[in-house]
């Protein structure tokens, strides 16, 4: 076994610490669980670690959030295998002290959770990361045009349910006078 140097296990920790958060919030915002969102990226860097020092003088980014979506997608793929059981409580999380921070997450947690697994991945690749139409494709293994379609479904899906109920117009309130 090839040893490893006080490098690379400097620099793997250091990009750790830097970016770890944000994989964890990418991977959230596909799977929608920040749970399984940390289980995930810790598979994925447990996994990147024994290749860092090849990985790390590319694009580590880009290279661990390909592999954030693949797990992601492969965690879809079995969802219908897995035999877990929703817990009856949750248990009790920390109050954010940002209130409209956290009430903005939560509204576009929701309005991504009513979105299909494939249109979740579309919006948070497309918009969320800022991959171009092609990239999105390519990282999905689907047509540019379905990227298109799907993108468009999913946001409308998102208007709607992140939506203010209309107000009563004057006519109905003159109907009900």
């Amino acid at each position: 076994m090839i040893g490893r140097g006080r490098h690379t296990d400097e620099s793997f920790a250091a990009f750790v610490t830097a970016r770890s958060g944000r994989l964890i919030g990418y991977a959230e915002l596909l799977c929608g669980d920040r749970d399984q969102a940390r289980d995930i990226v810790q598979t994925v860097l447990t996994r990147a670690y024994p290749r860092w020092r090849h990985i790390e003088h590319e694009d580590p980014y880009g290279y661990l959030c390909r592999a954030v979506t693949n797990a992601v997608t492969d965690w879809w793929r079995t969802a219908h295998r897995r035999r877990e059981q929703p817990a009856g409580e949750l248990p009790e999380q920390a109050v954010s002290d940002h209130a409209a921070t956290f009430e903005n997450r939560q509204t576009l947690l929701a309005a991504l959770g009513g979105l299909t697994a494939r249109e979740r991945a579309v919006v948070v690749l497309r918009y969320l990361d800022d991959h171009a139409e092609r990239e999105v494709a390519e990282l999905l293994g689907i047509s540019v045009g379905t990227v298109k379609s799907t993108c468009h479904k999913a946001l409308g899906k998102m208007r709607i349910a992140v939506a203010e109920p209309a107000p009563l117009t004057t006519a109905k309130q003159n109907r009900s006078s």
